[in-house]
């Protein structure tokens, strides 16, 4: 008897693992199925989002250049444990300067705007564009039959925010592109999404609107102070930001209290990034070399901290991605490298240590139809 109950006891928990097994399997084929999000932080997307980590895996551009003279701004995804790579979308460009900004992952897609141009008077894309990031199909599906002149993009919880300079409206809709609803009216210059609010500057104004729309609020009149916000950053319960003129970095809090119009103040700054607090920042001719430098700084400090220094000799130092405890950006050596490309992308750690070069940023190939 009561080994037969044992038994029983036995046969039970078999069967209650058995199906304990298969819930555990399901929800991970639903979780596959439905896909992994990485977002933007409001800081990255400041800085356009060229690039998107996720664990060991980076997303970022290389664009192609054929001796036909025909370009590919083509993404990638690569381990940087392993330096194994795939490619996840092929896209043709107009010029070799077309980089895809404000990559995203949401559901099981990469979404981005294709052919941002980099260094250009006109940042803009004509389109949004998602693919799969798994490298099956590699041509990306264009979310908008007609083009657009979309100059910034944010995702999150399957809702796109994004602004059609031609038309000055800021849009919100889901990501397969239904339902999609004007938000404000507005010449907005930067823009920063946090959980319930939007902030945006127009010309000498700070301003904030809720995600689902409604009257716009005043948080800032900056007339005060001869300058208006081109670049804004959330950063918690502050909005960082640079002013026009690109020679001083502020921060207010986002209730429109505890402005600082100078925490940092230089001659020409290139692009700046925050997290939790600390400020990151490009200058060009730093010191007595006058190469391209990266430095960083806290509010409450007075003196900026060396992090990627002029002796590393780069010619220029293009937006500043923060992931984790690592710094990402495009950089132009002075001197040649292994790299047969005028620009590289670097990583390094916050502290400046291991700057090193990871993947060209143009590659020049032969056309395939070429004769040996």
């Amino acid at each position: 008897m009561f080994k037969i109950f044992k038994n029983k006891i036995k046969i039970k928990n078999l069967i209650l693992c058995v199906v304990l097994l298969a819930a555990v399997i399901f929800s991970a084929a639903a979780m596959s199925s439905c896909g992994k999000s990485v977002a933007l932080t409001s800081g990255n997307s400041a800085n356009y989002g060229y690039i998107l980590v996720d664990g060991n895996f980076v997303y970022y551009t290389k664009i192609l250049t054929t001796d036909y003279g025909d370009f590919y701004s083509n993404i990638y995804r690569r381990n940087m444990n392993t330096g194994a790579e795939i490619l996840i979308a092929e896209i043709e460009a107009d010029t070799m300067y077309d980089l895809n900004a404000f990559l995203t992952l949401d559901g099981g897609y990469l979404y981005f705007l294709p052919n941002f141009a980099h260094d250009s008077a006109s940042d803009s894309s004509h389109n949004i564009y998602r693919v799969k990031p798994n490298g099956k199909n590699t041509t990306p599906e264009a979310l908008f039959r007609e083009d657009i002149d979309c100059t910034f993009m944010h995702i999150s919880n399957g809702i796109i925010f994004y602004y059609d300079d031609t038309e000055s409206v800021l849009y919100r809709m889901k990501t397969d592109g239904t339902k999609r609803q004007p938000l404000v009216e507005a010449f907005i210059e930067g823009i920063a999404i946090g959980k319930d609010t939007i902030y945006y500057s127009e010309y000498e104004m700070l301003m904030s609107i809720s995600v689902n729309g409604g009257e716009p609020v005043e948080v800032y009149d900056f007339d005060d102070y001869d300058f208006y916000i081109e670049h804004l950053i959330l950063d918690g319960e502050y909005l960082f930001y640079l002013d026009d003129t690109q020679s001083r970095i502020g921060r207010i809090r986002i209730d429109g209290r505890d402005n600082r119009p100078s925490i940092y103040e230089y001659a020409y700054i290139e692009y700046f990034n925050v997290s939790n607090g600390q400020i990151y920042f490009v200058v060009d001719e730093y010191g007595s070399s006058g190469y391209y430098a990266i430095m960083s700084i806290s509010p409450g400090s007075r003196n900026p901290r060396l992090v990627v220094s002029d002796r590393a000799e780069l010619g220029y130092i293009s937006t500043v991605a923060l992931w984790g405890n690592s710094i990402y950006f495009i950089g132009m050596p002075s001197r040649e490298t292994i790299m047969d490309s005028d620009e590289l992308w670097f990583i390094a750690g916050t502290d400046g240590s291991g700057l090193t070069p990871f993947q060209p940023l143009n590659v020049y190939i032969e056309d395939e139809d070429d004769d040996d």
